[in-house]
């Protein structure tokens, strides 16, 4: 019953995210803007998408060095996988079905695997507000504001995101650079617990704190942070090529700005951010950049479909190939934990 309640819920979310994104919309002259959109710059922004999940496999293994050197090919097949997962399954599962793939098919520890992905996300949130910050300071992101409070807000939810992810990076620092001692404290705490928790609460810990390690190697830190430029780069680029084929005003600068408003929208759990991101995208467009409602739809429904669909179909492939289905891959996320949990592994064979 519990289950049917949350599909319930995110389906009403997701259609009350959609009639807030049409509200306004002609459909008739949306459906103009699409078929008029350039085929060049859908098709640079095709190409910029795909560079970002090469983008991300390459800073991945770097994040992985510690526990081992991982081929290519296995992790950015795991890295489609997770990110189609995302695309067409609710609450980002994709973020556990990652790890967990490439663990089944590399055998690394899954639950350092997944202590990786964490680490990804704080250098995700960083380098975006990075980058969003240097283009409003030293930049022209030409802002044609009609909305100043929405402009402030975004600003004030930047600063929060920032302090939030610098002050998990630097608890995850503190735990790579203690992990015996945490691993330690953890036993000592978890004593009068019964032995099962017990035992399952210091694999986990020690299993992060491998996860973690990356954090003590300098350079393969600064080469994954530097891949993390390289990904937000090529998400930029996508952002704004789509934009010059709906001739949008947008600078290339002031896509960190409509990029701040994606990652919120995606970060709503509807499948494939459906309804999120498009209003999202629809919202920083008509309120900071002026441009006009109607195009702003069509943009934000090309931008997802191409951000989205192909990965999709890719992910489809994959999983074929894999001898799984999305249902399966439903079912393992289902567990209740991250992957290497004594539920987990036993789905594998279940």
């Amino acid at each position: 019953m519990t289950g049917y309640l949350k599909h319930l819920s995110i389906l009403l979310v997701t259609v009350a995210l959609i009639a807030l994104f049409l509200r306004q919309a002609d459909l008739s002259a949306v459906g103009r803007e699409l078929a008029h959109a350039h085929p060049g710059g859908v098709l640079i922004a095709l190409l910029a998408s795909a560079a970002t999940f090469i983008s991300r496999t390459f800073r991945w293994q770097y994040l992985l060095l510690p526990a081992g050197r991982v081929p290519f090919w296995p992790a950015f097949r795991a890295t489609i996988i997770g990110f189609g997962a995302n695309a067409m399954l609710p609450g980002r599962v994709g973020e556990v079905v990652r790890p967990y793939m490439l663990a089944r098919n590399t055998g690394l520890d899954p639950t350092a695997t997944f202590a990786t992905i964490v680490l990804e996300r704080a250098l995700d949130i960083i380098t975006l507000l990075l980058l969003f910050a240097l283009s409003v300071a030293l930049l022209d992101t030409r802002f044609a504001v009609s909305d100043g409070q929405m402009l402030r807000a975004v600003q004030f939810g930047g600063l929060v995101a920032a302090g939030a992810a610098l002050t998990g990076l630097a608890v995850a620092f503190v735990f790579a650079g203690h992990a015996e001692r945490v691993t330690a404290l953890t036993e000592r705490l978890t004593r009068r617990l019964p032995q099962r928790f017990g035992r399952l609460a210091i694999k986990v810990v020690a299993a992060f704190g491998r996860g973690f390690a990356v954090l003590r190697s300098p350079a393969a830190l600064g080469l994954a942070f530097a891949w993390s430029v390289a990904v937000w780069l090529s998400i930029a680029l996508t952002t704004w090529a789509m934009a010059r084929a709906f001739e949008l005003s947008l600078p290339f600068p002031g896509t960190f700005t409509v990029m701040m408003f994606m990652a919120v929208g995606v970060s709503v759990p509807t499948p494939g951010a459906v309804g999120a991101f498009h209003e999202s995208v629809r919202l920083a467009l008509t309120s900071l950049y002026a441009a006009d409602n109607d195009r702003a739809v069509a943009y934000a429904v090309a931008l997802h479909a191409l951000s989205f669909i192909p990965v999709s179909l890719a992910t489809l492939v994959l999983v074929a190939r894999e001898g799984l289905t999305l249902r399966r891959i439903e079912d393992i996320t289902r567990t209740g934990g991250p992957p290497g949990t004594a539920s987990l592994e036993g789905s594998e064979t279940g």
